[in-house]
């Protein structure tokens, strides 16, 4: 950078702007993470608990008077 700019002042202010635009952008891509693994998880417990609900209803009485 100092080669391009011909300034140590200028390579310095580019290096620590660029490093914390990058530390930034981490941390927002982990934020982004935990929310969507959030999403992820409370999807599956909905989708668990459709699944439960759907037993019952093959436990009724009217599909056990098919089987007999």
């Amino acid at each position: 950078m100092y080669f391009v700019l011909h300034s140590i002042r200028a390579a310095t202010f580019t290096t620590l702007a660029c490093s914390l635009f990058l530390q930034v952008a981490y941390f927002g891509s982990v934020l982004f993470l935990v929310w969507r693994s959030g999403c992820t998880r409370r999807a599956g417990q909905k989708a668990r608990h459709c699944g439960s609900c759907g037993e019952v209803r093959h436990d009724s009485p009217d599909h056990k008077k098919g089987e007999e």
